[in-house]
């Protein structure tokens, strides 16, 4: 997938949720969404982190730091979720699963550099969870197949665990950008 298809997804995601996740189930059949979407998303936020932070050596490292830990979130994220759904469906979801966290917490990886914005950062945290729940929400509920038992009651509680795992990711990330600024 190139630029211009992650951009368009991006634009989607974030301004027309439920149009983007009304075909979703039978678009991303055959689409890796963490290598083709989220990995791109995320490195591209990464590079505009980087003119904040300045000293070159600290930027990388902060980069790489944060890149690491929005992946290992989403995977650690589709690994539990995956285990509840597993409960109780009986067949397996990880693909739908991972394939709307990817879209999903696009919101939290895009309010990142605005977490060198002072006290304003909170306010862009709290918008990007609250709108990643809901897109979380949608989105699992689309992947998943709304018309299937259980589905609205494990999509919700699953909206909230992604935005509980996202506001500690997030204070992971400003937690060890003051420390290696510190430093």
């Amino acid at each position: 997938m190139g630029l211009k298809w992650i951009f368009t997804a991006l634009f989607s995601v974030l301004f027309r949720p439920e149009v983007f996740w009304s075909d979703a189930r039978e678009r991303f059949r055959e689409v890796n969404a963490m290598k083709d979407y989220a990995a791109p998303v995320i490195a591209i936020v990464q590079f505009v982190k980087l003119p904040f932070i300045g000293t070159p050596r600290m930027a990388m490292l902060l980069a790489i730091i944060s890149f690491t830990i929005d992946v290992a979130v989403l995977y650690l994220l589709t690994g539990v979720m995956d285990s509840v759904a597993e409960a109780e469906r009986s067949a397996p979801v990880q693909h739908e699963i991972m394939t709307a966290l990817s879209f999903s917490l696009t919101p939290i990886w895009l309010a990142e550099p605005f977490g060198f914005a002072g006290t304003w950062r909170w306010l862009f945290i709290a918008a990007a969870l609250a709108y990643t729940v809901f897109i979380s929400r949608t989105g699992l509920q689309a992947m998943l197949g709304s018309d299937e038992s259980g589905v609205e009651a494990f999509s919700g509680k699953s909206a909230f665990l992604v935005g509980a795992m996202a506001m500690i990711s997030s204070l992971l990330q400003n937690g060890l950008i003051r420390f290696f600024i510190s430093i």
